[in-house]
């Protein structure tokens, strides 16, 4: 049997991603921010006058219960050094935008908890970063965030206000 774990792929459309750079654009709300998947490198570029083409799907691959979890695991491992301000916001997205989920990922198991670095259940670092995830406004979906480096890797963190490709 196959370790491997199916993802439902939830794709969301952002008003005003589809426009020119130089076109304001209407915020997205926090129920549309997501993971964005990379785009393909040999993606034809679109004609002049053509119309334009959606977006690039987005990806919501975490669960409400698995944030739960992390949730929990922060209030009892995390909560004694760390206040969840210092990882929602700002803080966490200029940190963190456009880097891969692999890499928060990696740095929380490589820096956490700071008496016993890596010294959690490697599904307890994807639960607390489920519930970072969450605290910064990525949407739910119905698949949990596994701790697959492969998986974790092909997401960049697009940064919940400014929408892929931003």
């Amino acid at each position: 049997m196959s370790s491997r774990m199916s993802f439902v792929i939830v794709v969301l459309l952002i008003p005003g991603c589809a426009g020119s750079p130089e076109a304001p654009s209407a915020s997205p709300s926090p129920e549309s921010a997501a993971l964005e998947t990379p785009a393909p490198d040999d993606a034809p570029p679109a004609a002049a006058g053509a119309p334009a083409t959606a977006p690039p799907a987005l990806v919501a691959f975490y669960t409400e219960e698995q944030a739960r979890r992390g949730q929990r695991a922060f209030r009892q491992v995390c909560s004694d050094c760390h206040y969840t301000s210092e990882f929602k916001g700002p803080v966490f997205t200029d940190v963190w935008a456009r880097r891969t989920a692999r890499d928060l990922y990696r740095e929380l198991r490589r820096t956490m908890p700071d008496d016993n670095p890596g010294g959690l259940p490697r599904q307890t670092y994807v639960d607390v970063m489920a519930y970072i995830l969450e605290l910064n406004g990525y949407p739910a979906g119905a698949d949990e965030l596994p701790p697959d480096d492969q998986v974790l890797g092909s997401f960049r963190l697009t940064p919940p206000e400014q929408g892929p490709g931003r």
